[in-house]
C-alpha cells in the first residue's frame, strides 16, 4: 500500500517464516510446443500494449517517470483521523513518502536507488523493502512494458465480480508485482507485491478505483491498501502533477 509504515507495522507481527499467501505461478512442466510458447508471449505483449494505450500511450511512458501527488490518507491505526499524504516519485526507483496525521510528527521515508531512509536516518530491512516494492507499483505500466519479455501470464482470477488477466514479474530473486489488468479497457485495477525483508515475508496488495485523465495520463485518484492480508489504509488524491523535472532535494533524506 502507499504507507508502509502500517505495513511494517502489520509485517512485524509476523512470526519469522511464516508463508506469503501465495509465491508466485509455479514454472513451466515442460511440454508446450514454440508455437504454444510464442502465441502464449504474443497475448502477454498484446495485454500489455492494450494497457500502455489505456493509460495514454508514450505519454504515458514519459509523464509516469515523474509524479508528484498529494492527498488524504485514513487509517485503521488512526481511527477517525484523516492524514496528508504527499509522495513523489522519479523512475527509476527514487521515492519520498510523507504522512502526517493531526498530533503525530510527520514520518519521511525516501528511496533513493540502493539508499533507504526513515526520519533522516538510514533505514534496511523491511522499510527498505517496503519502499521499494511501492516505487515498482507507481512504474506500472510502464515497468511491464519496459521488461515485456521477462514477464510471465500469471492466470485469470476474479477480482470483485471481473475476469482480469494477471501479469507477473520478478523484479529480483526474492520480490515479484503482479498487475490485475481488466483486459477489456486495459486498467490495472490492482498491483500485487511479494518479497521477504530476512526471514519475514511482506505481502502489499493495493486496489485501484476512481480514474481520471491528467495531462493526458491515466491516474487512480482513489487507492485501497492491505498488508498481509489486513487493511492499512486508504488514500484520497487531490492533485496529481507530472514535472518536467524534480529537484535532488526530493530525494534526500
Amino acid at each position: 500500500m502507499a504507507i508502509p509504515l502500517l505495513a511494517l507495522a502489520l509485517l512485524a507481527s509476523l512470526l519469522p517464516g511464516q508463508a506469503l499467501a501465495a509465491d508466485g505461478p509455479a514454472p513451466p512442466s515442460g511440454g508446450a510446443s514454440d508455437t504454444e510458447q510464442g502465441g502464449a508471449r504474443e497475448q502477454v505483449g498484446a495485454l500489455i500494449r492494450r494497457t500502455l494505450a489505456a493509460y495514454g500511450g508514450e505519454r504515458a511512458t514519459v509523464r509516469l517517470a515523474r509524479v508528484r501527488a498529494s492527498g488524504k490518507v485514513t487509517s485503521p491505526l488512526h481511527p477517525g483521523e484523516v492524514g496528508r499524504l504527499t509522495r513523489v516519485f522519479s523512475r527509476p526507483s527514487r521515492l519520498r513518502l510523507e504522512v502526517a496525521f493531526p498530533g503525530s510528527e510527520p514520518e519521511v521515508r525516501v528511496l533513493d536507488g540502493g539508499r533507504v531512509f526513515r526520519y533522516g536516518e538510514p533505514a534496511s530491512g523491511a522499510v527498505a523493502l517496503a519502499l521499494q516494492l511501492q516505487a515498482a507499483r507507481l512504474d506500472l505500466p510502464a515497468l511491464l512494458a519496459e521488461w515485456e519479455t521477462r514477464v510471465v501470464d500469471a492466470g485469470e482470477v476474479t477480482h470483485e465480480g471481473q475476469k482480469l488477466r494477471v501479469l507477473g514479474l520478478d523484479l529480483t530473486a526474492s520480490s515479484r508485482i503482479e498487475a490485475g489488468i481488466d483486459p477489456r479497457s486495459g486498467r490495472i485495477l490492482y498491483a500485487r507485491c511479494l518479497g521477504r525483508a530476512g526471514p519475514r515475508p511482506l505481502e502489499l496488495f493495493t486496489v485501484y478505483r476512481d480514474f481520471r485523465v491528467v495531462d493526458g495520463v491515466l491516474v487512480p485518484f482513489h487507492e485501497e491498501g492491505w498488508a498481509n492480508g489486513e487493511p492499512t489504509g486508504e488514500i484520497d488524491l487531490t492533485e496529481v502533477e507530472f514535472p518536467e523535472d524534480l529537484p535532488e532535494s526530493a530525494f534526500a533524506p
